[in-house]
């Protein structure tokens, strides 16, 4: 197989790819793949996101679209200051791209930035849309996941910055979250977060 042929394989995969995905897809040995896509980041065709997960191509990936690749087989989406930042409600920029998912909280560091990984559980986990860049949270579920983890994770606080809603938000749909949590406690001072966050919001 020529390095041309090879290179549209990989390609064809996706954004990214793990190692022993590409040598499936090859019918090649793991090591012997791996030593293929360090000649390809050699020849600027590829790049390594972190151990055992590569892009291929020549631009880098997009943070938002290798976010559920960082958590398999776990699902998960952009939410947070980085959802908000992408419906355009917050004026700044997230150092880092925060995500939602069933996965354990931690936080990935890639050659491509810093994803931080909160775990929400099951029931809470939903409320996405599907974008040309992958899932991101709606603008209300953005608003209650951060509501939500101020209270649920201690020593997590964060403060929500001034909002500026979208047309046609609808603040039910936060309100609809608030209501699966199980905590009588939890929901009860999450709704607290999330009145103090509106009371900050403009239209």
């Amino acid at each position: 197989m020529t390095r041309l042929v090879t290179y549209a394989t990989l390609e064809r995969l996706g954004p990214v790819l793990s190692t022993g995905e590409a040598a499936a897809a090859l019918r090649m040995s793991v090591s012997s793949t791996s030593r293929m896509l360090r000649g390809l980041e050699q020849a600027g065709r590829a790049r390594q996101v972190r151990s055992g997960l590569w892009s291929v191509g020549l631009d880098a990936p997009d943070p938002f679209t290798i976010a559920s690749e960082l958590t398999r087989p776990h699902p998960a989406y952009v939410s947070f200051e980085s959802a908000l930042s992408y419906h355009g409600m917050i004026d700044q920029l997230p150092k880092e791209v925060s995500i939602a998912s069933l996965d354990r909280a931690r936080r990935i560091a890639t050659s491509v930035g810093t994803f931080a990984i909160h775990h929400l559980p099951p029931e809470l986990f939903g409320g996405w849309q599907e974008t040309p860049r992958g899932r991101v949270a709606g603008p209300g579920k953005a608003i209650f996941d951060i509501s939500y983890a101020s209270v649920a994770h201690r020593g997590r606080g964060r403060q929500l910055p001034e909002l500026d809603l979208p047309e046609g938000f609808d603040v039910r749909v936060v309100e609809e979250w608030a209501a699966r949590i199980e905590s009588p406690r939890t929901r009860t001072l999450t709704r607290r977060a999330i009145e103090h966050a509106m009371s900050r919001a403009t239209r």
